[in-house]
């Protein structure tokens, strides 16, 4: 049975030329028997405190690794995870955090400050379910909305995220014992994924009356002016454009009611929000820290 042995808490500041950070950094000793021990580190960038006095926390990076002391990692584990993303102004000290620029800055922040800490780290892995606030405090999925931009997802445009290769097994049943053979299927995911969004950006545009009843039946969205959009486009991808063109807070504001529903009716969804996503350690924009400290806070 695995138990947490011990847990060490250090609190403090990253500066950097554009914007500073706090940092919480949570260290686990786990283990699982005499000889194994598992280590777990929880970095916490941009920690405020909401209008509720709740503590909130702007990025997530969870590291687990194997080792005889924590000075001294098993190489096998070469995978963190970015576990939450969240944008606020109040993710920076002092300086209001810029959405756009300011969120990717404080991501690449965090990644760079990980990676010094714990170099052995190759990638980092991502479940999408980021979204995005809109102008009339909606929430829409922010991997959707950047496809309907950009044909990317948020974090494959900023961060060259992609899908790793599937390769699964062929397995041989006999007398209910498994057996590897040395064959395998190899699946390209991220290009299957390309393919869905192509074809949904040039699929054809159902009439106006079956789109209307499909994704906007008591839907609260202004149909007029998005019936004059849908009118001059002929396909999915045109019609994004068109709404894009009337720019992004509007944009937001006209996709949300029923984007989801669109993307849910596609296999896209199984590429998204149910795919683990990576991103490689030498595509990560490196930030110059100019200073950090840590203190230690306290012994749980």
């Amino acid at each position: 049975m695995s138990s947490v042995k011990d847990e060490y808490i250090w609190k403090g500041v990253i500066k950097t030329q554009e914007y500073d950070y706090t940092l919480i950094i949570t260290t686990a000793q786990i283990t699982k028997n005499e000889e194994n021990i598992i280590y777990s580190r929880y970095f916490n960038f941009g920690v405020y405190t909401d209008e509720q006095n709740e503590k909130k926390t702007c990025v997530d990076v969870y590291v687990m690794y194997e080792a005889l002391t924590e000075q001294l990692p098993n190489i096998n584990y070469k995978r963190a995870k970015l576990i939450t993303t969240h944008y606020d102004s109040r993710c920076s000290i002092g300086e209001k955090l810029e959405r756009g620029d300011g969120t990717r800055h404080m991501i690449n922040t965090a990644l760079t400050f990980v990676l010094k800490m714990c170099p052995f780290i190759e990638e980092f892995e991502i479940n999408d379910a980021s979204t995005r606030i809109c102008d009339n405090n909606t929430t829409i999925t922010l991997s959707y909305f950047s496809i309907t931009q950009y044909g990317k997802t948020w974090y494959e445009k900023n961060f060259n995220a992609f899908i790793p290769k599937l390769i699964k097994k062929n397995r041989i049943y006999n007398n209910k014992t498994i057996k590897n053979t040395n064959n395998h299927i190899e699946i390209d995911k991220m290009t299957l994924y390309k393919n869905t969004v192509n074809e949904l950006l040039s699929k054809s545009l159902p009439e106006w009356d079956i789109f209307n009843i499909l994704f906007l039946r008591n839907m609260n969205i202004n149909k007029t002016e998005l019936q004059i959009l849908y009118k001059k486009s002929k396909t999915y991808g045109e019609l994004f454009k068109h709404i894009h063109e009337l720019g992004i807070s509007n944009a937001c504001i006209y996709l949300q009611p029923w984007i989801d529903q669109l993307m849910l009716s596609t296999d896209l969804k199984n590429y998204i929000l149910f795919t683990q996503w990576v991103i490689p350690k030498n595509k990560i924009g490196r930030v110059r820290l100019l200073n950090y400290s840590v203190e230690y806070f306290k012994k749980k």
